[in-house]
């Protein structure tokens, strides 16, 4: 039997209430598809962070939005795409923050970029499209 691969999807609404959810799911699926504790933290942190940014900044934290997010396991590992109907991000202001500098929050885009291995923002006639893979490196 071929196996099945594994792909979830959440539409839900650009209300914070909901992040919750989508952490506890992240985590065990990296875990089950491989990943140690520590990586499954920060792909679930980026995750969530790339949730609020969208809640943030497209929605400026209206909660009538929709965001779709879909995971995918491939052979090399996990693909996210999140797509919302909010305002479109403004690319010279993503990673905008210097690290380093002593005013809270920004850092969002920076943690996503650091944890994950691809990174892509688009504007699609469905909407924002935000990409991101993170492989599974196997040890020998």
């Amino acid at each position: 039997m071929p196996p099945v691969d594994v792909q979830l999807k959440f539409i839900l609404p650009s209300d914070p209430r909901y992040l919750p959810v989508v952490r506890a799911t992240i985590a065990p699926l990296a875990a089950a598809i491989g990943w140690d504790e520590s990586e499954c933290r920060a792909i679930t942190l980026a995750l969530d962070e790339a949730l609020a940014n969208i809640i943030r900044h497209a929605y400026q934290n209206r909660t009538d939005g929709r965001i779709e997010l879909e995971c995918r396991q491939s052979t090399e590992g996990l693909e996210f795409t999140l797509l919302d109907h909010g305002e479109p991000p403004d690319r010279s202001k993503i990673c905008a923050r210097q690290i380093g500098c002593d005013q809270p929050g920004g850092l969002g885009s920076h943690i996503i970029r650091d944890v994950m291995d691809t990174v892509c923002y688009e504007l699609t006639p469905e909407g924002n499209r935000f990409t991101a893979t993170k492989r599974l490196r196997k040890t020998i």
